[in-house]
């Protein structure tokens, strides 16, 4: 079992928590070279990045027609994912969106900007309109059936972690991948002009209840019309994801957060065998982590546990902590998808080059 993770959440997040009782101080934001998140309430953790993980990888099953998580992840090389990718919005419309979208309108695209009259034909003639946001729901009770890392967690504790992926209001860069008829463009995209959610939860309904009238299972009906949720929606359709294998949920939340945050999205460029993000430095580990430890000891014994928990998971074979111009460094090997699952492996994609 596997999972579809988007590249583009996974560079733009980082943890958004509460710990040992310090609450998150609003508006959150950290900033650090090229890396720019703010929230203005919620918190997002592993659990919120799961979420996420669950209704991407159903928003490429619903839209390839596959009935539940065991269906193959189709690659971006695909004719049916490029139609796709290249259907929901043009480079154009993504530009206008960004700069016309109203504070007031809460992150949220207006209907006429996907309405059948093609108010937007001024802007660009050949998509006189953005696609229509997708729909999906999710019921817990066959989530937890599909998904085996998700039976520890009862329905009101998923119902808990959904909500606060919902609740969770940011602003952050969020580059789109779009088709444009000979190859794929990484257009570069942000919401600084409009906090949004990363998706609508318009409904939460008990779907069953024992002879107490206790809720066993509920079912949550979520759309994507929101600035970040369709730019969400349009790199999960295009196949701009990675993909995590079931165990990866098993691990602590600084084991995923970290893999997530600097190995998971960075292959070596195919031209110079460079890796972005290898080595790091434990400055960069400690502000994107968001470790309030200033510490230097902490933070290693913090760092070598994460690493030593990915090694002895398979996500990578080894690590070290080296001294450059007097300022900590830590070096991994990643493995193969065939080496973490002992599955044949899946091609990298060129896109990964664009990013590099």
């Amino acid at each position: 079992m596997k999972l579809a993770s988007e590249k583009s959440l996974n560079r733009g997040i980082c943890p958004i928590i509460n710990i040992k009782g310090k609450t998150v101080s609003y508006p959150f934001q950290l900033k650090y070279n090229n890396f720019h998140l703010q929230c203005a309430q919620g918190i997002f953790g592993a659990k919120q990045m799961m979420i996420m993980d669950i209704i991407g990888t159903q928003l490429i099953h619903l839209s390839h027609g596959n009935l539940d998580f065991s269906g193959r992840i189709p690659q971006y090389t695909e004719k049916l994912v490029k139609q796709t990718s290249s259907q929901h919005i043009s480079s154009k419309l993504l530009k206008y969106v960004r700069e016309h979208l109203a504070p007031a309108l809460q992150g949220r695209i207006p209907d006429g900007w996907y309405s059948e009259e093609g108010r937007l034909q001024d802007v660009d003639n050949k998509h006189s309109r953005i696609k229509t946001p997708m729909s999906i729901v999710l019921n817990d009770g066959q989530l937890r059936k599909e998904l085996p890392f998700l039976r520890k967690y009862s329905s009101k504790q998923i119902k808990e972690m959904i909500i606060q992926t919902n609740n969770c209001v940011l602003w952050m860069n969020y580059p789109v991948s779009v088709y444009t008829g000979k190859q794929y463009e990484i257009l570069p995209f942000d919401n600084f002009v409009c906090p949004s959610r990363l998706f609508s939860l318009t409904q939460i309904k008990g779907s069953r209840k024992d002879k107490n009238k206790k809720i066993l299972e509920r079912e949550y009906h979520l759309q994507f019309n929101t600035l970040l949720g369709f730019a969400f929606q349009q790199n999960t359709l295009s196949s701009y994801v990675d993909l995590l294998p079931g165990k990866f949920y098993e691990m602590s939340d600084y084991a995923q957060m970290y893999y997530r945050l600097f190995i998971i999205t960075y292959f070596p460029n195919k031209k110079t065998g460079k890796t972005p993000k290898n080595p790091l430095s434990i400055e960069e580990i400690r502000k994107r982590l968001v470790l309030s430890t200033k510490d230097t000891s902490m933070v290693r014994k913090v760092i070598r546990r994460i690493l030593e928990e990915l090694k002895s998971n398979q996500f990578i074979k080894s690590y070290s902590e080296d001294m450059i111009d007097r300022k900590y460094v830590y070096s991994y090997e990643r493995n193969s998808w065939k080496e973490i699952t002992g599955e044949e492996s899946t091609s990298e994609t060129d896109l990964d080059i664009l990013w590099n």
